[in-house]
């Protein structure tokens, strides 16, 4: 195999596709943790590898050149294991993701935090509705925000009993401005998010700047120490080839 893709996201589904259209030989790699993946060019897994271990015995089974960590920046877990195992195998490694949105002018405004657990201390002096954009795994760290006024918006329904007051809206961005301009219609004063990062702005951020909606912005945590830092299909794309150009010649 030329290139494993550790997927679920969509430059993952990006890079999946400008490789199955090059012939190159390739594997995405998903986690399984929502329901309904969208569907991903060429060949695909589902299920995590059993540690650093088991993602190194599947490396090394199936003879793979490069390993390319397109899933999501908050994977945060996923990251560690395939520097680790990469690092041990001394095989090419990329991560591949939006670039932070702190670098927008916006960004200066909001409360940053480092997790969720602090994300939902901020909170605590901050105005309902509040509108959680986190996902359905970090769930719990807000449930101590009780009866409050919150929308919660992720994919797959949060396993834990909701608070009285708590709203679910089971939804699959991209989002539009239209759409967000709805949910924001019902008194939204405050947005929870992960820094998943752009080269602009999603809509709930932009609308939010336009309406002084307050914004809680969850950090990334620290890049693993092994892997080249990309942030652009075509940068990846050109980085395989390298690799593999430079492994083929060998």
């Amino acid at each position: 195999m030329d290139v494993l893709i550790l997927g679920g996201t969509t430059k993952a589904r990006q890079l999946a596709t400008r490789l199955v259209d090059d012939g190159i030989d390739l594997c995405t790699s998903l986690a399984g943790r929502t329901k309904s993946p969208r569907p991903v060019p060429g060949p695909t897994r589902l299920g995590g590898f059993g540690g650093v271990g088991g993602l190194k015995d599947f490396l090394t089974a199936n003879e793979v050149k490069v390993m390319v960590d397109a899933s999501h920046p908050f994977a945060a877990t996923m990251h560690g294991h395939a520097a680790q195992a990469c690092l041990d195998l001394n095989l090419p490694l990329a991560r591949l993701a939006p670039p932070s949105w702190r670098t927008q002018p916006e960004a200066a405004t909001w409360h940053w935090v480092d997790d969720h657990d602090a994300a939902a201390r901020v909170l605590a002096d901050l105005p309902d509705v509040v509108l959680l954009t986190v996902g359905r795994q970090p769930i719990s760290h807000y449930l101590c925000l009780g009866p409050r006024r919150v929308i919660v918006r992720c994919v797959d329904a949060p396993e834990e009993e909701l608070p009285e007051g708590w709203t679910v809206l089971q939804e699959r961005g991209p989002f539009t401005m239209a759409r967000e301009r709805e949910i924001f219609s019902e008194g939204v004063a405050t947005v929870v998010s992960k820094d998943s990062g752009g080269t602009e702005l999603d809509p709930k951020l932009r609308l939010a700047a336009e309406t002084d909606v307050q914004i809680v912005m969850v950090s990334r945590g620290p890049a693993p120490g092994w892997g080249d830092e990309l942030s652009e299909v075509d940068e990846a794309v050109q980085w395989i080839n390298a690799h593999l150009a430079t492994v083929k010649s060998q």
